[in-house]
């Protein structure tokens, strides 16, 4: 069955409202949180982390992070530690904030556009990736979290300078966490980083530019935005890889997926995103975003195991961009960044359930769950808000205003992750 909430429907039913931002002081250095739950926090481009109590979904404090362009952070496995990165142009620094007494605790200055901070297995260590360049050099920093300290600095040469925009954009740690990937779009690389050494064990080319990696054991799969150069031929790609051997990654096959008629038709429409696991390691979903005006459509969903295409849709929203799941499993919800909606895809048969339209927006890129896994926490960038929304009903119900400043709503973070889009079991050893 399916659902599909219009806005003139949410706003006439009763007890949904919205809550307006109030400017909160820090809590003092002296206060330590006391909630029922790890509470939700969104992160904003304008140099400021809202806080949510998942409690009465009320905004409980306004972190100032002293930077710009903080979209991107991840959480400590004990939830004491939030680390966001700074990554307007001008930027260099990566945020550190307690997460318990909500307090801003220091920066730290790594490189040029700091990007993704990703926590390691054992939460020991954080890789940070960078936008920019340092005389010719991607960064990654890799951060003692007991003493918040850079421990050591890894610079990736770049060959081809003249490229133009982002030079890295995320990377990930191995489930046992002996190793770091990170791509280089500048040159269509990829790189393992060994965390013994931290030193750079082997260099892979690709076809195009490598966005996001998730593993599953000793197996790598990398998704390629597109094969290059761009043409209506293109296709996003997944590269798959045997790692047992990090200092020469064996390339066991490679996935092509195919886009719909009105995709390849339009350049900008062609242009994979994220690719990752279900919770059980079952399925790996991949999503084709399309670069700006953003309006991708194709969400395939293929068995891990075999490496069987099960399902390939057009999606009912533009720009398909993650695929989020759910605590317990049983759903995808497709998030995205040209559209004002959510999509919710039943994983025991891979039927859409419902559409969950916010009338008002759009980049609505990232969700988190609460504890008990019955409310969601959605990002909407444009309309600078967080929306929750009841995961049995899938109804909106309420909206959280989380700025005014215009556009700068990112990232939700609430509990550790390897990959944005899976909580449960982050790491998969098998």
């Amino acid at each position: 069955m399916k659902k599909k909430i219009s806005r003139r429907d949410f706003l006439q039913r009763a007890g949904i409202t919205a809550s307006f931002l109030v400017f909160y002081k820090n809590l003092s250095a002296a206060t330590k949180l006391t909630l029922k739950e790890r509470p939700v926090f969104a992160l904003r481009g304008d140099g400021a982390v809202v806080v949510i109590d998942p409690s009465n979904d009320e905004i409980i404090a306004k972190i100032a992070t002293e930077g710009k362009g903080g979209t991107l952070g991840s959480i400590t496995p004990k939830g004491d530690l939030l680390f966001v990165a700074n990554n307007a142009s001008g930027q260099r620094t990566l945020s550190v904030i307690d997460a318990q007494k909500l307090s801003l605790i220091k920066n730290i200055e790594t490189g040029n556009r700091p990007k993704h901070p990703v926590i390691c297995p054992k939460g020991k260590l954080v890789a940070l990736n960078h936008s920019g360049v340092d005389e010719g050099k991607i960064r990654i920093a890799f951060i003692d979290i007991k003493n918040l300290s850079v421990i050591k600095t890894v610079e990736i040469p770049v060959k081809n300078l003249d490229h133009k925009g982002d030079f890295s954009m995320h990377g990930a740690w191995s489930p046992d966490g002996s190793v770091y990937a990170i791509g280089n779009y500048a040159d269509n690389e990829f790189y393992l980083i060994s965390s013994k050494n931290f030193e750079i064990v082997s260099t892979t080319k690709v076809e195009g530019n490598p966005h996001y990696f998730d593993f599953q054991g000793k197996t790598l799969w990398v998704t390629v935005e597109f094969s290059e150069p761009k043409a209506q031929t293109s296709n996003p790609l997944v590269y798959i890889y045997d790692i047992s051997n990090p200092t020469k990654p064996v390339l066991k096959t490679t996935l092509a997926i195919n886009l719909t008629a009105s995709e390849f038709a339009e350049l900008s429409r062609i242009e994979g995103h994220h690719g990752n696991f279900s919770n059980n390691g079952k399925y790996f979903i991949i999503c084709n975003r399309g670069a700006s005006p953003f309006e991708g459509l194709t969400v395939q969903i293929y068995e891990a195991k075999t490496k069987k295409l099960i399902k390939s849709y057009e999606s009912a929203v533009k720009g398909v961009g993650h695929a989020y799941i759910t605590p317990n499993n049983k759903f995808a919800v497709i998030t995205q960044y040209g559209d004002t909606k959510l999509e919710v895809i039943d994983l025991s048969n891979f039927e859409r359930v419902a559409l969950i339209d916010t009338g008002m927006g759009k980049h609505m890129g990232h969700v988190v769950f609460s504890a008990d896994g019955k409310k969601m926490y959605a990002s909407n960038r444009v309309a600078d808000s967080v929306f929750v929304i009841d995961t049995t009903s899938w109804e909106i119900k309420k909206r959280i205003l989380t700025g005014d400043s215009g556009q700068a709503q990112g990232q939700v973070v609430k509990d550790f992750y390897g990959v944005f889009e899976r909580i449960k079991n982050p790491y998969l050893t098998v």
